[in-house]
């Protein structure tokens, strides 16, 4: 590999060179980037989108806060009987809330829930909802539920987010009123962490790998063509004689000549 060679012919056709090398860098910038002219100047807006989600937590427990008890109390329920009456628990077990935990998740992407969300304008995004598990390893079911947003940026992500949320306790709450449930015996949804755009997780980001293509090929073009003009019109160099002095084309010829 004859790296002088090389530098030679791309120093020959510098501008050639040159010319390829922006070229290069204006059709990779096209590719995935586009100039609007928007209020009177130019701006610069991106082909392909980011994918951000951003999480609301919510925690699925009844009145009075049960998980702030180290000890559940019991209550003598009323009966109208002579036969001895039985302590009954006061609060539900927790796995009653896991099982809550699960079936809400379901409705939160439900139609009824959407059409809700839909009341304060258009969705510009994606709402998910999975109950959530243990995070030491164990994977036991916890009686809470993370709504995640996903958006083109943090900001919508978090606003799909909240929304849903206040959507799905807008939903539970009108359907407890509907069923004429007593307060004490509802479920109760607790929101153990908002959304937010600081706290928004990148999913998905542009993808390079069209700019980097088209740089590339357009490179190589400019490259390739620089060597098929040399070997088109290649450059002659003087040869220098035994004596030193540079022997040029047209001397070889004029002694062959004489």
């Amino acid at each position: 590999m004859d790296l002088q060679l090389y530098i030679r012919v791309l120093w020959r056709f510098r501008f050639l060179v040159l010319g390829g090398l922006i070229l290069a860098s204006a059709l990779a910038f096209a590719s995935i980037a586009r100039i609007d002219p928007a209020h009177g100047a130019p701006y610069v807006k991106f082909r392909g989108s980011e994918k951000w989600a951003s999480v609301s937590t919510l925690l699925v427990t009844e009145p009075d806060f049960p998980l702030g008890r180290s000890v559940f109390p019991e209550e003598v329920p009323p009966v109208s009987s002579d036969r001895p009456q039985t302590y009954a628990p006061k609060f539900a077990p927790s796995t009653r809330f896991v099982e809550l935990a699960n079936t809400y998740a379901e409705f939160v992407t439900g139609d009824a829930v959407r059409e809700i969300m839909l009341r304060d304008g258009p969705i510009r995004g994606v709402v998910e909802a999975t109950p959530l598990v243990a995070s030491n390893n164990s994977d036991a079911p916890l009686p809470m539920i993370a709504i995640r947003g996903i958006a083109k940026t943090p900001k919508g992500a978090s606003v799909v987010a909240q929304r849903a949320t206040d959507a799905f306790e807008l939903f539970l709450e009108t359907q407890q009123d509907r069923r004429a449930i007593p307060p004490e015996q509802r479920a109760v949804l607790s929101q153990v962490r908002e959304p937010s755009p600081a706290t928004t997780v990148l999913l998905k980001g542009r993808s390079k790998t069209l700019p980097i293509v088209v740089f590339l090929t357009v490179m190589l073009a400019a490259i390739g063509l620089a060597f098929i003009l040399e070997n088109l019109r290649p450059r002659v160099r003087p040869v220098v004689d035994i004596t030193g002095t540079q022997v040029t084309p047209s001397a070889v010829r004029a002694r062959r000549s004489g």
